[in-house]
């Protein structure tokens, strides 16, 4: 799993340094005005343009990974609305303004306080090229945070189907999907009442990019629980669908101490999972949605409404069984042919559990 957040964390990275590197290139061909790189941004003292880009680049994406990294949901939660705009007003308008003043080309034997008339000397003049950059730079990184939230709202894959119009018209798909549900979570909302309840669900749901490590998107959050989506390869190859399962429990485990000290309880979670097709849209004027239509999902909801009277965790349809891979990697257990609730056909279930490592 570390593995896998790296790996995110690098591609977030990438996604970054092309962003910017774009933008530039793209200030340069509607201003015709180099003159901020080659003159102002220019501290290696570099002479090709496109080195200077991808350097810049570099740089100003390092430092929103960082910053990103630092500013984690938890921390945001916790701030009024109005300092969390205003921060990130003040963080890429202040980036730009500082990254100017600072590109100045000053050698280390110049930065003396003996010389500060100098220094204030080689500092760029605040001219039509400073404000002009530091605009575009600021409408920029509105920009990219615009485009991330929306990436984040709809999946990645169903934010460049909606980018290229691809889903103007229904079209179908096979999936996998996985409902997922906190147990006892009636009795839990009554414990907590429902502000901090509203908190539990929140730390849950931030909890939950351990699916996008296993090639899973978040469909929709419902409630206390989740529909999760694969694409048949990439959800049934190295059992990614089930990996993902179970790297969320071990997650949520893994913080026992933090759920217990501010909940006095430790979440747990029931899954139903099913494959099969399915009618993806674009739906809705007003606010639109992706939608995705289709007896599979009303399918893995039933199979999932079984967990309690079976008292299991997790339980598969026996479709998606005969289409799993590395079936040794896990312990299944044929449940039987069962009748489920507003179904004409009966759907083979298997329960499925993680085995043991031997020592």
């Amino acid at each position: 799993m570390k593995l896998n957040r790296l790996v995110k964390h690098l591609k977030y990275l990438l996604y970054q340094i092309i962003h910017w590197y774009v933008i530039f290139l793209f200030y340069i061909f509607i201003t015709g005005d180099d003159e901020v790189f080659t003159t102002y941004f220019n501290l290696l003292l570099l002479d090709n343009l496109y080195i200077i880009l991808l350097v810049f680049g570099f740089a100003i994406s390092f430092l929103f990974f960082l910053l990103n990294l630092l500013i984690t949901d938890r921390i945001v939660r916790f701030l009024p609305m109005r300092m969390i705009v205003f921060f990130k007003w003040l963080v890429y308008f202040g980036s730009a303004f500082i990254l100017m003043l600072i590109a100045a080309r000053l050698s280390v034997n110049q930065l003396r306080m003996d010389n500060y008339e100098e220094i204030f000397q080689q500092i760029p003049k605040m001219d039509i090229h400073f404000f002009r950059f530091m605009a575009y730079f600021y409408l920029s990184g509105i920009i990219f945070n615009f485009l991330k939230g929306m990436r984040m709202s709809m999946g990645r894959m169903n934010f460049i189907r909606w980018f290229f119009g691809i889903l103007s018209k229904p079209r179908e798909e096979e999936r996998i999907f996985m409902f997922l549900d906190m147990k006892s979570s009636t009795t839990i909302a009554e414990k907590l009442f429902h502000k901090k309840f509203s908190y539990l669900v929140q730390d849950v749901f931030n909890n939950m990019t351990v699916f996008g490590f296993y090639h899973g998107e978040v469909y929709q959050y419902l409630g206390d629980g989740a529909i999760i989506s694969w694409k048949v390869n990439s959800g049934i190859l190295d059992c990614n669908y089930l990996k993902a399962y179970f790297a969320f429990r071990k997650r949520i485990s893994g913080r026992k101490k933090y759920f217990n000290r501010k909940y006095k309880l430790v979440p747990k979670f029931k899954a139903g999972v099913h494959v099969g097709h399915v009618m993806v849209l674009q739906v809705g004027q007003g606010r639109r949605d992706i939608s995705y239509n289709g007896d599979t999902i009303n399918t893995a909801a039933r199979i999932e409404s079984m967990c309690n009277e079976y008292r299991q965790d997790l339980l598969i349809s026996e479709d998606l069984y005969k289409r799993t891979e590395d079936k040794d990697a896990y312990f299944f257990k044929e449940i039987g042919i069962i009748k489920l609730k507003g179904k004409r056909k009966s759907t083979g279930i298997y329960q499925v559990k993680e085995k043991k490592p031997t020592v």
